[in-house]
């Protein structure tokens, strides 16, 4: 699935704003782990970030948040307990932004995957970058 140089653009930003704003768990930017986990691992617990981490860590295990139950349950659970419905992760949060880029049909063809290997690509570009 190819993406118009438009929403290259649109996602890069999202990148440099979720990057400087979230610190990641796994991956060395907050993207990179959310990519990761989308586009590789399978694992969506990669792409959770350090405050994710805070909320849920307040009322889970490390072994209920890594291998017990998947990211849409654990945020119920979540809002459950802190009565807050409005509750997101940032890691579902930047995916959401991502999805917004897309057209419908993109979506319909799995277009998510290739955006967020498009983000990753950026992140790891911008980590070439600071290297230099």
């Amino acid at each position: 699935m190819k993406l118009t140089q438009q929403q290259k653009t649109q996602l890069k930003t999202l990148v440099l704003n979720w990057n400087a704003q979230c610190k990641g768990t796994y991956d060395s930017t907050f993207v990179g782990g959310v990519a990761h986990g989308y586009c590789d691992s399978g694992i969506l617990t990669d792409g959770l970030s350090e405050r994710d981490m805070q909320q849920l860590s307040k009322y889970f295990t490390a072994e209920t948040i890594y291998t017990n139950v998947d990211l849409d349950t654990l945020t119920a659970w979540l809002r459950q307990l802190t009565e807050d419905e409005t509750l997101q992760l940032d890691c579902t949060r930047f995916v959401a932004e991502v999805q917004t880029v897309l057209t419908e049909e993109q979506l319909q063809l799995n277009g998510l995957e290739a955006a967020l290997s498009y983000c990753w690509e950026c992140c790891e570009d911008m980590e070439a970058v600071d290297t230099v």
